[in-house]
């Protein structure tokens, strides 16, 4: 299988995030990238590092203004350069204040876009963020392509990932959707796209784009909301709206699941994504579902990625990884080895 790395998968990651009311030090560390990276070779993968694209192309610009607000993505551009000019800037931006229920005028000082654009404070924007961000559209749009043109399967090692970044605002280490973008571009191809998200948190982002479409469906499997990030959406009853009801499908976990149970949840992600009529699938891939992430809450073992892997495949159709989380990094390179795997075997 061919995988198609951002050309900054190794890059550093950002300073400090927001964790339980405390900051700590981010947890996008860059031997992510690595270690995930060696996975993919462990594993057989051929690799090849995207190049990355310019924006000012015509037909990149249009594919990523087809999923995210343009005057979002003007904001990705310009906010370093706008936040850096003013006395004492922080190193990152980081929102200290955030529109809330009963405040909602629009306000263009550097800290109120932070706080319009930036979702909490997971998501900090640094120098080379939007450089960063591009390079993961890059890889995601190199690894579609080659599903486009005939392979069956491809794996975009993007970081940072993009499943929480909603239309118009970052969010949980993520800027730009790469999945929804993949999909955007899949659908050149293929009459109906399934997102199937195995990341430990909800794909809000996935969720709010297409959720008034009937074209692509999105499915996640996550930690109950209830009591886990995002807090505020991947409840069950959230299934669409309008030309969408019935094409968004949440299937929450309780904290301490296993394998047998989430191998159970996979099984009906993949019924319902059979009976999509899907003809192509993208997967949200994260491996912070693994028994020691810090932060997740499942117990998943390395083997169970193998077993993830061998499900997946069994949906025999055409597939993009598109990776998202996994923050234990003792544990990356193997969880990466077991899932591809699993995918090689009968």
């Amino acid at each position: 299988m061919r995988a198609i790395i951002s050309p900054y998968f190794a890059a550093s990651g950002p300073l400090k995030m927001l964790h339980q009311g405390s900051f700590v030090e981010h947890y996008d560390v860059l031997q992510r990238g690595q270690e995930i990276c060696s996975g993919l070779v462990d594993a057989g993968c051929s690799i090849e590092t995207a190049a990355l694209l310019n924006y000012q192309n015509s037909s990149c610009r249009e594919l990523i203004l087809s999923i995210h607000d343009a005057k979002y993505v003007d904001y990705l551009q310009n906010a370093w350069a706008n936040w850096s000019k003013m006395q004492n800037s922080s190193a990152e931006i980081l929102p200290n204040i955030s529109p809330n229920r009963h405040i909602t005028r629009f306000n263009e000082h550097p800290v109120a876009l932070a706080g319009w654009y930036i979702g909490d404070a997971a998501a900090p924007i640094g120098e080379h963020t939007w450089r960063n961000a591009l390079g993961s559209v890059s890889a995601v749009i190199e690894a579609a392509s080659a599903l486009k043109n005939g392979e069956l399967a491809a794996y975009a090692l993007c970081r940072p990932s993009g499943h929480h970044a909603c239309q118009d605002m970052a969010m949980g280490m993520c800027f730009l959707n790469n999945a929804a973008i993949a999909a955007q571009l899949l659908r050149q191809q293929f009459h109906r796209v399934a997102i199937l998200d195995i990341d430990m948190h909800h794909g809000n982002g996935a969720q709010q784009i297409f959720y008034q479409r009937d074209d692509v469906l999105t499915v996640s499997i996550h930690g109950d909301p209830s009591n886990f990030y995002p807090f505020y959406s991947g409840f069950k009853e959230e299934t669409g709206v309008e030309q969408g009801e019935g094409f968004n499908i949440n299937l929450p976990l309780p904290a301490e699941t296993q394998e047998v149970a989430y191998l159970e949840a996979l099984n009906a992600a993949g019924n319902e994504i059979l009976d999509f009529g899907a003809g192509a699938a993208i997967v949200a891939t994260g491996f912070d579902t693994f028994k020691e992430d810090p932060l997740g809450c499942f117990r998943l073992e390395s083997t169970s990625y193998y077993e993830i892997g061998r499900m997946i495949r069994s949906l025999q159709l055409p597939t993009l990884f598109v990776q998202e989380g996994g923050y234990f990094v003792p544990a990356l390179r193997e969880n990466m080895r077991q899932l591809i795997l699993g995918l090689g075997s009968g």
